[in-house]
């Protein structure tokens, strides 16, 4: 690959196809060029972004646009330069969602951690 932005675009998608997978084994990466969803294989779109300028707003709006309505689950995992102290991988979504997978890690908290099987709450 002659440019070295898409390569290093690739390689980071490859990267995050490597943990979706985890959840999703037969998740895959989109063909090139698609306007967002770097991913399919995956019920919800997800766009990868490796940039050191993060333009969180328009990639968003570029999710929620092939989301179908279903803002919640468009989710854009990016990371910028990982040679400095703030170049983390973080995934973005949106704040509804976020509440509610803060919910049901509090049930799963009082459900299931502890003794390792479910409580009678």
């Amino acid at each position: 690959m002659a440019n070295p932005a898409k390569a290093k675009g690739t390689r980071f998608e490859n990267e995050v196809l490597e943990l979706l997978r985890e959840v999703w084994p037969s998740a895959d990466r989109a063909k090139a060029g698609n306007p967002s969803n770097d991913f399919h294989g995956i019920p919800f779109p997800v766009e990868a972004k490796h940039r050191k300028r993060w333009e969180i707003p328009k990639w968003v709006g570029g999710l929620r646009q092939v989301a179908g309505g279903d803002d919640r689950w468009a989710l854009v995992v990016a990371s910028g330069d990982r040679r400095t102290e703030g170049g983390s991988t973080v995934v973005v979504v949106d704040i509804s969602f976020a509440m509610e997978l803060l919910g049901l890690w509090e049930v799963y908290q009082r459900t299931w951690v502890g003794d390792g099987l479910p409580t009678d709450d």
